[in-house]
């Protein structure tokens, strides 16, 4: 090769040749000026800087995911003002009472999911999720599987059934993990009792395909929130994610809601 067309060589093209990704021959002059150019751009950015904006845009848009995917629950306070009236017409009498009335059901539906309200295990009774749909003003319970699709509102519930502390995550068909309770990996796991205890935002489900899988693991000790999750994208790549057992402590229990996702 000449001097001239040396010369006319773009400076990507010495790169690929020097990395072996394009065939040709580079002189000493055009490898002193690489190293250089190298050199200057790593002074120029720190390797320990650029990672450190890379884990802060990727962050960024994690939040900015999780805050699209999220809503906050007002809708499911937002029922006429007679219904909640209706709601909350209970009648305390001794169990076995022969004068006990018939009293209907409410209009949300029995939201103690047959735990009694000091948060004592009933025999038989294991913890697991509620899912509500939001539809117009009112709430639909889901049953499992459940069929929903996106921009379906859903308000998800706990029942601890005596638990002291769980986790609530989801996965869905993309691969893509949401943590639900608590609201950061480090936050608090301790459980309220008595009945579906509702979490503080609704839940819009958005265009991944296939299934959205909840997940509730529960423990009787503080978990981290984080083994969860990194469980949970474990199972993401296999084909029977929507129902693989997580690999987590044999004393955590774990039971999963799952929801097949439909076209509009």
């Amino acid at each position: 090769m000449s001097d001239a067309e040396t010369r006319k060589r773009p400076a990507l093209h010495v790169e690929e040749i020097a990395a072996g990704e394009r065939r040709g021959v580079i002189d000493e002059a055009e490898l002193a000026a690489l190293r250089a150019s190298n050199a200057a751009i790593l002074a120029a950015h720190p390797a320990a800087a650029v990672a450190a904006e890379v884990g802060r845009r990727a962050g960024e848009r994690r939040a900015e995911a999780r805050a699209h995917r999220q809503r906050h629950a007002a809708w499911w306070f937002g029922l006429p003002t007679m219904a909640a009236a209706a709601a909350v017409a209970i009648v305390m009498l001794r169990p076995g009472d022969p004068e006990a009335p018939m009293v209907g059901p409410s209009v949300l539906g029995d939201m103690s999911q047959g735990e009694s309200t000091d948060g004592v295990r009933i025999k038989g009774l294991a913890s697991h999720l509620v899912l509500h749909r939001q539809v117009g003003e009112a709430a639909e319970q889901l049953r499992a599987p459940a069929r929903a699709g996106a921009g379906d509102v859903l308000q998800v519930s706990y029942v601890a059934a005596g638990a002291t502390h769980g986790v609530v995550a989801s996965l869905d068909g993309a691969g893509v993990v949401t943590l639900h309770f608590p609201a950061e990996a480090g936050g608090a796991t301790l459980l309220r009792q008595g009945g579906a205890i509702r979490l503080a935002q609704a839940y819009e489900l958005d265009a991944a395909p296939n299934f959205e899988r909840f997940v509730f693991v529960t423990a009787d000790a503080p978990i981290d929130a984080s083994r969860v999750v990194a469980a949970l994208k474990t199972v993401a790549p296999f084909t029977d994610a929507p129902t693989r057992p997580l690999a987590l402590p044999a004393s955590w229990a774990q039971s999963s809601f799952l929801v097949e996702k439909v076209s509009p």
